[in-house]
């Protein structure tokens, strides 16, 4: 590659990823190959329009990547570039830090305002038989971990899942069995699972959370305080189907078969610390 292709590629890394105008980008690059250079001489090397170059060449000095030398005629030169594009990369994180204030202050006020709308909708949702679909995504995980919460005395789940839920949901279920909420499980306790998993689950049972071991592979679901219910279809196309279902003779059922299911499952406890032990 050519010492010119090789400056473009500069200019170009410069004006795309830096926010470097071309011209700027121009003037920087022939101050660091040629070293000192007046406004006349940088436009002999590098061809900026007369009219700009004073302002690229303040705009420069202003972003701390080159020096001015008074004088006649004034001379420019490009600090070192060390130097000036480490200085010049604080001032992104400095700006970005505070677009980043100004995001959170923003959604903080949104979730302040729409919380209220939220909760205002929810008293006047008609009642009775309600069904959605959605797929298992994170905003499904964060509206399962919100009906976790809202559990007013009972949560049961039967899972195939051969690994435990995402974090997210054990800290919801750590929440209500705080607020001495039941939670039921049945599921199977495998090896697959990580030391860290079956340390926080361990946790969980400790604290009231009463799970059975049972090698099954049928329907996923959750009930909710015996009136709603989610079920969890298998991944099709990449992804997981869940469906939202608010009908109590339906949660009914199911709960009468995860009292089947429970009945023939062990204490998980003792299987759990025994995969765990393995892993040492």
């Amino acid at each position: 590659m050519s010492s010119a292709e090789d400056s473009e590629k500069l200019i170009e890394v410069l004006n795309e990823e830096l926010g470097l105008t071309p011209y700027e980008a121009k003037a920087y690059i022939a101050l660091v190959s040629y070293g000192p250079l007046s406004p006349n001489g940088l436009n002999q090397k590098c061809g900026i329009p007369r009219p700009r170059t004073y302002d690229v060449l303040n705009s420069l000095v202003g972003k701390g990547l080159i020096m001015e030398q008074p004088g006649k005629p004034r001379m420019y030169a490009a600090v070192n570039p060390q130097a000036g594009l480490e200085r010049l990369a604080a001032g992104f994180e400095r700006r970005m830090l505070g677009q980043l204030e100004d995001k959170k202050r923003t959604v903080r006020m949104l979730v302040s305002s729409l919380s209220k709308l939220h909760d205002k909708s929810r008293e006047t949702q008609l009642q009775g038989e309600r069904v959605w679909v959605t797929r298992r995504d994170s905003a499904f995980i964060a509206k399962y971990c919100e009906a976790i919460r809202n559990v007013e005395e009972e949560l049961v789940i039967a899972t195939s899942a051969p690994v435990p839920p995402e974090m997210d949901v054990l800290h919801a279920v750590e929440d209500i069995l705080r607020r001495k909420k039941t939670v039921r499980v049945v599921r199977q306790i495998t090896p697959e699972w990580t030391r860290e998993g079956l340390d926080r689950y361990e946790e969980l049972i400790m604290l009231g959370d009463r799970v059975r071991h049972l090698e099954y592979d049928g329907l996923r679901y959750a009930i909710f305080d015996k009136k709603d219910t989610v079920l969890v279809f298998p991944a099709s196309g990449g992804s997981q189907l869940a469906a939202w279902i608010s009908l109590p003779p339906l949660a009914t059922i199911l709960h009468d078969h995860f009292e089947t299911l429970y009945e023939k499952g062990q204490p998980a406890l003792p299987l759990l610390r025994k995969i765990r032990d393995a892993k040492a």
